[in-house]
């Protein structure tokens, strides 16, 4: 789930080459807004009904909440072909290596029709771009529909990796859904506006009304530009897309493996198709049984615990290597010394607000800790004199494509649409300044970001769909105890209020993302074998956690999970396997990070 991170903060794709390359150069391998809209759109809530506050969407097995004809869309043939997928999909044939190849081979991906409002098809339809990985034998094999989160995030490359990465690649078609709006489909793609402020800890009331400002021309501009299709941007839709494939496919039910905001829709999927659900694994849960803001308010916490108790302790402890403490109280002075001196302009494009967000992007993945100790130790050096070194810094940041660009816009859209419509935020624009000066003092690492959010200028009603999962199978919820960006407590509140599912905790970790490519063999082995065997405890568990990059030893802290406590299996994986996973993972990495950034203005 990503973070609102602000203006002039570097796109994940800039972060993951930047951390990549200074990271190569230190020596350390690192893996890494159509037409406008009238007055009453202002009342629509996307899902059929105008007026309404989304009750429709908890109509349970319909596909239409109005009981309209969908023969049409649930009829259409399907014709899957290699050239019909998108560039992420199609450049993941580049990796040759032993078992990525034969994955290829049997990756397709094809173009549905789908209603822009299930409610009412006479509104038009749009385009769905759907990723197909069969396995390679096995007759009437189960179905897995896959999301990598961010609000917004396009599946196709990430269902393929996780065909690739994972056992699931031999006994499921692997299925990857382009969220609506966003990828290969029918897109949404808007300008972001923001200021040129640089360090949001020292902001004049001045810059905040800017900030405000810049929020609310986002949205005008957007809603005017593409107000036909952002009432229809939501996880409720999404839901019924999803299952507009299934019911294509022509099989009973689908599994389903999601992550980060992906719970957030499999927790929609099970609430409004119950039936359908077979084995789901939801992986670094938001709290899906409250509100996006609820979860999103939650980050500031979550990632400053990340940064405390697991990153600046491990720089201390690889001090030999980056230079920066012995001590993490050493460490965050380091810290906080090349963020005085890039306040002070001596690090060229490392403002304040850039460093904090290239770190705060490193902390999704333990593989990010490499990164961010050879980016601080680059950083440390050029605020030394270094002017080598700045020169590395900076030369690995480049400059993105125009493609990369629109990229961006469009997932940025899609993310600002499915935020402001699933679930109601506060309207008052001062309330978000009142936070972001309670939360900076306590979690400075992000805490400050949130002084504007467009979601205070949303002219849409929002879908407010109450979660209940009471009604689908059991599911297995997992979650890493440091998670920064879906934290712990979240998790746990949506396992607590829905009565059907399991909890799986990694202690002593906090990978975003813990079951695919996350190392822990004991997750894995829970999570995949619930996914082909269907076994699944009746007791909530817990797994040791891992070990940090260049580390032996688990590190305890924080929280102690609840559950029964589970050993860790032997690994079985060859050297060959491992290097390929290394490869994969960095490219997952970059998929599971936000891409809800913006350079600057437009």
């Amino acid at each position: 789930m990503s973070y609102n991170w602000g203006k002039r903060a570097l796109t994940a794709t800039a972060v993951i080459a930047l951390t990549t390359s200074v990271a190569a150069c230190n020596g350390d391998t690192a893996t890494t807004k159509k037409s406008s809209t009238s007055s009453s759109s202002t009342s629509t809530n996307g899902n059929g009904n105008t007026g309404t506050s989304g009750t429709s969407a908890t109509q349970t097995g319909k596909l239409s909440p109005t009981g309209a004809d969908l023969a049409k869309y649930t009829g259409q043939q399907v014709q899957w072909s290699k050239d019909e997928c998108t560039p992420d999909v199609k450049s993941l044939t580049s990796f040759s290596l032993r078992d990525l190849a034969p994955i290829n081979d049997r990756s397709e991906c094809a173009k549905i029709k789908a209603p822009k409002d299930y409610g009412d098809p006479s509104k038009g339809e749009i385009d769905l771009m759907v990723t197909r990985t069969t396995p390679a034998k096995g007759e009437n094999p189960r179905v897995l529909m896959t999301n990598p989160g961010g609000p917004g995030g396009p599946a196709g490359a990430f269902s393929v990796i996780t065909a690739a990465l994972s056992p699931l690649g031999t006994t499921h078609t692997v299925i990857g859904v382009d969220p609506r709006g966003v990828g290969g489909g029918t897109r949404v793609t808007c300008s972001m506006y923001g200021t040129d402020a640089e360090d949001y800890r020292n902001l004049s009331d001045s810059d905040i009304k800017d900030l405000q400002a810049a929020a609310k021309k986002t949205v005008d501009r957007c809603v005017a530009k593409e107000g036909d299709l952002l009432p229809y941007i939501t996880t409720a839709n999404t839901a019924r897309d999803h299952e507009l494939v299934r019911q294509i496919l022509k099989v009973p039910t689908v599994d389903y493996y999601g992550v980060s905001a992906g719970t957030w829709l499999g927790a929609y999927y099970a609430t409004m198709f119950p039936q359908q659900v077979g084995r789901f694994v939801l992986d670094s849960n938001t709290e899906f049984t409250g509100t996006m803001q609820t979860s999103f308010g939650s980050q500031p916490m979550s990632f400053q615990r990340r940064f405390k108790d697991q990153l600046l302790p491990w720089l201390a402890r690889q001090n030999a290597t980056y230079g920066l403490g012995s001590t993490a109280d050493e460490v965050n002075t380091s810290y906080e010394d090349i963020r005085k001196a890039s306040g002070e302009g001596k690090l060229g494009k490392f403002y304040p607000i850039a460093v904090d967000n290239i770190v705060a992007h490193t902390l999704y993945s333990d593989r990010g800790f490499q990164s961010a100790g050879a980016l601080l130790k680059l950083l440390k050096q050029a605020k030394d004199g270094d002017s080598a070194a700045l020169r590395t810094a900076e030369g690995a940041i480049g400059g993105s494509s125009a493609t990369a660009r629109e990229d961006s816009r469009n997932q940025n859209t899609v993310f600002m649409a499915i935020r402001c419509n699933d679930t109601s935020w506060n309207k008052d624009p001062q309330s978000y300044v009142s936070s972001a000066k309670e939360n900076g003092p306590k979690y400075p690492l992000v805490g400050w970001f949130d002084y504007a959010n467009e979601c205070a200028y949303w002219p849409y009603k929002p879908v407010d769909m109450k979660v209940d999962t009471s009604k689908a199978p059991t599911m297995l919820l997992v979650q890493s105890e440091a998670d920064p960006a879906t934290a712990f407590e979240g998790g746990w509140k949506a396992h607590k209020a829905s009565t059907n599912t399991r909890f799986l905790s990694a202690d002593d970790q906090g990978n975003h993302g813990v079951v695919l490519a996350g190392g822990n063999l004991c997750i894995e082995q829970q999570a995949y074998g619930f996914l082909q065997n269907g076994k699944l405890s009746d007791k909530d568990a817990v797994c040791p956690g891992i070990p940090l990059p260049k580390e032996k030893d688990v590190h305890s802290f924080g929280i102690t999970p609840e559950g029964e406590k589970l050993t860790m299996p032997v690994d079985p994986t060859p050297q060959w396997k491992k290097l390929l996973l290394a490869a994969l993972g960095a490219i997952l990495d970059e998929l599971l990070a936000p891409k809800n950034t913006a350079p600057g203005s437009e």
